[in-house]
């Protein structure tokens, strides 16, 4: 298990939920997991030891982790389910987010994330290709459950990222989704919205599996096109933008 990070913001306990809970959403913990002891967690995340036990409470109270007896503390995760409040939500710097920033963020998005999935389909190992499958398989067994299903869709992305084994590049999309936060709790709300998601990721991993770069473009295009479709639904207003051929086709 890769080490946490140091805590450098004033919300320590807040910082150290939202480490252990976004490793969660990445797919990197799974249920039955064991984290490392409180003492071990609070050395590599430079914080107190009952700062920890604070966050590990939380998680607890949350169905999260269940916590072993003993002087280690050590944990054990037994749900993948981030409640709603739990964690930080993004906030907008300037308060809402205009249509033209919501377009921008899109276009980085769809100039980005087909590159990083020819790059995930070259480097991507069985296991990868079978935790993307087991994130389709939960976005339709929970499709029916809005908080769950986004988070089942944002981890099939999260796991494509990361088998393109580019750090750079997945923090690059990691900083996007965290722009994208807002834009997606308000663009897909309905079961509807999810069960599509379902046939594009489907779609998608299809293409990953046969490696073709030619394809997984194209099935990239159209994956992000249908969701930017939404927005501009949402928003009644189309991107404003000229955009060049390679960023705009959707077919």
């Amino acid at each position: 298990m890769a080490e946490f990070h140091p805590v450098r913001t004033r919300s320590v306990t807040t910082d150290v939920i939202n480490q252990i809970a976004d490793r969660i959403r990445a797919g990197e913990l799974k249920v039955g997991d064991v984290l490392p002891g409180e003492r071990t967690l609070a050395t590599q995340m430079d914080v107190s030891r009952p700062t920890v036990s604070v966050a590990m409470t939380r998680l607890a109270d949350a169905g999260i982790i269940t916590r072993r007896p003993g002087r280690n503390g050590n944990s054990e995760i037994v749900s993948i389910w981030i409640p709603d409040g739990l964690i930080d939500s993004p906030q907008l710097d300037g308060g809402e987010l205009k249509p033209d920033d919501t377009f921008r963020i899109l276009e980085a998005r769809k100039t980005l994330e087909p590159r990083i999935a020819q790059l995930a389909a070259f480097r991507a190992t069985e296991q990868d290709f079978t935790e993307l499958q087991e994130s389709i398989d939960l976005l339709a067994a929970n499709s029916d459950n809005i908080t769950r299903a986004a988070q089942a869709e944002s981890l099939f992305h999260r796991i494509m990222w990361r088998a393109a084994r580019n750090a750079s590049l997945q923090a690059m999309m990691l900083g996007l989704e965290k722009e994208l936060t807002p834009i997606h709790d308000m663009m897909l709300r309905t079961p509807e919205d999810y069960t599509a998601g379902i046939e594009l990721h489907t779609a998608t991993l299809a293409a990953l599996r046969r490696g073709d770069p030619a394809e997984i473009e194209q099935e990239m295009y159209r994956h992000l096109g249908h969701f930017e479709s939404i927005v501009a639904d949402v928003l009644r207003q189309a991107p404003r933008r000229q955009k060049p051929d390679f960023v705009v086709a959707d077919a």
